[in-house]
């Protein structure tokens, strides 16, 4: 907002004083027409540096790319069309009349400082085709920012190549009807654009040229009417589908393009695609909000489908079954939809346009959602599981974070994800105190679960069983009476340290693996000091200091006491018995006594405070007493047994909830715990008086909540809280740090934050993490040989974007030292021959906001612009892995172990969103650029953080004092090092 009310002061009015400068430079400059004749190099009149700083940028944006990235920058936004360019002429120096005379110093101290950048087109054309007056070459940056149409059109040329530029150079009519008309819709979608030998080459290639012809209503073979046609039908629609299927990768542009199909039904399906998408999303105007896009869009849906390399959507994909599917029904239905055979016709891009496209955003997420949840988990289903297929896929509209939770378990059968929606059905129909009570035990039982598989304390199998006969447990109008803490006794204590305290065994359980003889500790040698890696010891010490901030009471307690509940219900008694009950429960409430109360005060959002639990137990105790007196003890009141059931469910329901919590809360000084245990106050959605709306709100992603007057707590469901809670995992090295606000967005910043809560330490290998920096060291080797020649090849490899391969080229030839700060590390990767589509996933980003699925991935080079325009999902920050990647590198170049790639990123990524400053939401390449600068001694900084508290554990001698590293025969340390800068040694 700050530099939009800049931009709005500082361009007022256009006319007036444009035309002063352009009579005090009658004499034009000299200028640098490239040898194709297709662009210009022109001087700014006072640099770069005046022109950024007038529209509030910290820097100048690179001089190969300046025009269109100022021009993105201030016409970016519908506030700033309001503004004008008269009062960005009064800001610079006066261009000269005449060019300084370079030969003396006396000159050069006159002249106005200048620069040099390159504009597409020649100064020539621009004024025959766009100003209709003469423009000289020393004014040409200043008249296009200042016409917002001539700044959106350039932003569009930049994106071309120069043979359709040189198509446009001699079609100035086509320019001019460009910039009066769709200077907006060009400026965004023109990069797929490419005329070659008077025709247009198709996106798709010429097999897709009778589709598209078909489209525009123009042949390719009159480039000027189609150029024209495809740039003003359906409002800007129709570009946006040429340029977003432009961008995508061959599979998934034949899928859109009906490739796979046969020829007269390919033609009626891409048609109707059209048609949907022009119909599509009334809300967006591309005029007012060139850069903006739809979330949830045709792009997003087109990249998400899974499809084969021919273009064929991989099932499940049936038409018959996704319509049973979106349609909706009960978890038990049975119809004719159902038992349909599964040899329908597969969806198409049209069919799931039509199907998706119309629906408000929300619901197109939603559906997207489901979509790819199919895919990713049923692909391999059985026909046999067909209605299974359908129900679960049902299921996940209902119950999304379970069946999320599920799938990052690794269950596939359909029919295991059914039992667990149905099992979810029956929690809903719970009174509200107990309800929460009943969801709490279920949702921290799933998520204790998903955690032993995350850090391999539980294999898939086992973890499919569990969850099986959890969900087999019966639900009753009460919730669970006891069932749950019976089938924890019966199911998880088994699996324990034997003698462990239940509480401190499923720490040690959610901590992680330890080192065994097949893979023994990691030794390394870290600033004269030997340690060893032992991540699941340094996580237990906190989950244990987590647990002790929560000031909760243990699981054990909960299961004491419905252990003692059950033993009650035998009748007759035996004085033993009572006796053994009364011993037990005294210890129980001695232990409750000792917790605060205050904590336990708190109710939950729409959930009315339980009674008391120490009163409870105290009137059970006194109730078993005066039954101890009896000569002959009789039954057990049925409201004393009742009672105690209540007293256990709740008490596991908190503690199952903290222990949840527990693994996700990060620091255990950090200020979040400081107001207690916030699992007490976790929101199911017990407000809402709307049943289904309730249901909604208890499985759908956790999202932290900050109301005024009501403490901070967390809304939805209590599984998936590493993506809800995600922020705390970072932390800041350098507390004395203090930045100015960050410029990323929320949901950028978010993603960043979840891309490290999601990476998982035991996937991350040194041979990978060796692999990568060769790759990128062969790929930044094949950057610096880059010529002009070689740069279409290099370009086709990546998928480069259009603006960047102009710019490229230009600095190759003029700024050499800017060309390799161009690529991103992701790009160099691949050049290098490092990147296999799923190979190094543990290195990516979150795929939450693309894909919907609760993992990381390491996206292909490319593409990235499809997912520009849409800074409110935090999509953009899927495409920069360059932290991870850079870190990664930087532990190889130190020899420390990829294992540790999570723990310094906690802290490099909350460095990097802190201090990066991208010039608007769409700045890809300063995110990269910014990745790319985090330093070796910055880096060494956080590895030292870790040996204070963290994952690496100094070692001791023998008598219990440290190990110096030096008097080690097997680890030392490198004093070698260039510069003397740290490098680790290992052992193992």
């Amino acid at each position: 907002m700050k530099r939009l009310l800049l931009s709005s002061i500082v361009f007022t009015t256009i006319v007036a004083a444009f035309h002063v400068q352009v009579a005090a430079a009658d004499i034009v400059w000299a200028s640098d027409v490239s040898a194709s004749g297709v662009s210009e190099d022109v001087p700014v009149a006072g640099g770069t540096l005046a022109i950024a700083q007038a529209v509030g940028l910290e820097a100048p944006p690179d001089r190969a790319r300046f025009v269109a990235d100022v021009a993105r920058v201030l016409y970016g936004g519908s506030d700033s069309r309001r503004a004008s360019a008269d009062g960005l002429v009064r800001t610079l120096p006066a261009a000269p009349s005449t060019p300084p005379d370079r030969g003396t110093d006396a000159a050069d101290a006159a002249a106005p400082p200048l620069d040099v950048v390159p504009v597409p087109l020649t100064t020539e054309i621009w004024n025959a085709a766009v100003f209709h007056r003469r423009v000289p070459a020393s004014g040409l940056v200043t008249a296009i920012l200042a016409d917002r149409r001539a700044a959106l059109l350039c932003h569009g040329l930049a994106a071309l190549d120069d043979s359709t530029l040189a198509f446009l150079s001699d079609h100035p009519d086509v320019i001019t009807r460009l910039y009066t008309e769709h200077a907006a819709v060009f400026a965004v979608f023109a990069g797929a654009l490419h005329v070659r030998d008077g025709r247009v080459a198709t996106v798709g290639g010429d097999a897709a040229a009778p589709l598209w012809e078909a489209a525009v209503g123009e042949p390719v073979t009159r480039p000027d009417r189609f150029v024209r046609e495809l740039f003003t039908r359906g409002g800007g629609r129709l570009a946006y589908l040429y340029d977003a299927i432009g961008q995508l990768d061959r599979a998934h542009a034949a899928f859109a393009l009906g490739a796979w199909m046969p020829g007269p039904r390919r033609a009626e399906r891409f048609a109707a695609l059209v048609s949907a998408t022009n119909a599509a999303y009334r809300e967006w105007h591309v005029d007012n909000v060139p850069f903006a896009r739809p979330i949830h869009d045709i792009a997003s849906l087109l990249m998400r489908v899974d499809v084969a390399a021919d273009g064929s959507p991989k099932p499940p994909a049936g038409r018959t079954l996704w319509s049973a599917v979106f349609a909706g029904g009960d978890l038990s239905e049975a119809d004719a939809k159902l038992r349909a055979p599964s040899s329908d016709d597969p969806v198409d891009a049209a069919w799931l346009a039509q199907s998706i496209a119309r629906l408000e955003a929300q619901q197109r997420g939603d559906r997207l959602d489901q979509f790819s949840f199919g895919q990713r988990t049923f692909g391999s289903a059985a026909d046999d599981d067909r209605a299974a297929t359908i129900l679960a896929l049902r299921a996940f509209d209902r119950y999304p974070m379970l069946m999320l939770t599920l799938e990052r378990i690794g269950v596939t059968r359909p029919s295991a994800y059914v039992a667990a929606g149905r099992h979810a059905g029956e929690l809903a129909a719970v009174n509200r105190r107990r309800g929460f009570a009943a969801l709490a035990q279920f949702q921290g039982v799933v998520a204790v679960i998903a955690r032993f598989v995350r850090v391999h304390t539980l294999d898939t199998d086992a973890a499919e069983s569990l969850i099986e006969s959890l969900c087999g447990l019966p639900v009753g109008v009460d919730g669970y009476d006891g069932a749950v803490l019976q089938w924890i006794e019966r199911e998880i204590r088994p699996r324990l340290p034997e003698g462990e305290a239940v509480d401190r065994g499923l720490l040690a359980q959610l901590a992680g693996v330890r080192g065994t003889q097949s893979s023994p500790p990691v030794h390394i040698v870290w600033e004269g000091q030997s340690y060893h890696l032992d991540l699941a010891a340094a996580e237990e010490r906190r989950l244990r200091l987590v647990r002790e901030r929560q000031r909760g009471v243990p699981l054990d307690s909960a299961l004491d006491i419905e252990d003692q509940a059950r033993r009650l219900r035998t009748a007759p008694l035996e004085a033993a018995v009572v006796t053994s009950a009364i011993d037990a429960l005294s210890r129980d409430l001695a232990i409750l006594r000792s917790r605060p109360k205050s904590d336990e005060e708190i109710a939950p959002e729409g959930v009315k405070a339980s009674r008391d639990p120490r009163v409870v137990l105290a009137a059970a105790i006194e109730s078993l007493g005066k039954m101890q007196k009896s000569p002959a003890p009789g039954r057990v009141a049925q409201e004393v047994r009742s009672s105690l059931t209540t007293v256990a469910e709740e008490i596991a329901a908190d503690a199952l909830l903290s222990l949840a919590y527990a693994v996700d809360l990060g620091d255990p000084d950090g200020t979040v715990l400081m107001a207690g245990n916030v699992a007490r106050r976790h929101d199911f959605g017990f407000a809402l008086n709307d049943a289904a709306a309730r249901a909604r709100v208890a499985w759908s992603a956790p999202n932290p909540e900050v109301t005024p007057g009501a403490p901070w707590r967390v809304s939805g469901s209590a599984l998936g809280l590493d993506v809800g809670l995600a922020s705390l995992v970072l932390r800041r090295v350098d507390a004395s740090r203090v930045g100015g606000a960050p410029s990323l967005t929320s949901n950028e910043r978010q993603t960043f934050a979840v891309s490290v809560a999601l990476m998982r330490p035991a996937e991350l290998t040194d041979v990978d993490r060796d692999t990568i920096a060769a790759a990128i060291a062969r790929g930044a080797e094949r950057i610096a040989a880059l010529t002009p020649e070689s740069l279409d090849g290099i370009a086709a490899e990546i998928a480069l974007d259009g603006w960047r391969r102009r710019a490229v080229k230009w600095s190759i030839a003029h700024d050499a030292a800017r060309v390799a700060t161009m690529f991103s590390l992701t790009e160099l990767l691949s050049l290098g021959g490092g990147f296999t589509a799923g190979s190094l996933d543990a290195w990516g980003m979150s795929a939450v906001p693309t894909d919907g699925c609760v993992c990381t991935r390491l996206r292909a080079p490319g593409g990235w612009w499809n997912l520009a325009g849409r800074p409110q999902v935090g999509l953009l920050a899927t495409t920069v892995a360059d932290v991870n990647l850079r870190v990664a590198v930087l532990l190889h170049d130190l020899n420390l172990p990829a294992a540790l790639a999570r723990d310094v990123l906690t802290a490099a990524v909350q460095d990097y969103i802190d201090d990066v400053r991208p010039s608007d939401h769409d700045d890809w390449l300063t995110l990269v650029r910014a990745a790319q600068a985090i330093s070796r001694d910055r880096v060494e900084d956080y590895v030292a953080a870790i040996t204070s508290g963290g994952a690496l554990v100094p070692d001791e001698k023998g008598d219990g004092s440290l190990f110096a590293g030096a008097a080690s025969p097997t680890l030392s340390i490198d004093t070698s090092a260039v510069a003397g800068k740290k490098r680790g040694r290992v052992s193992r």
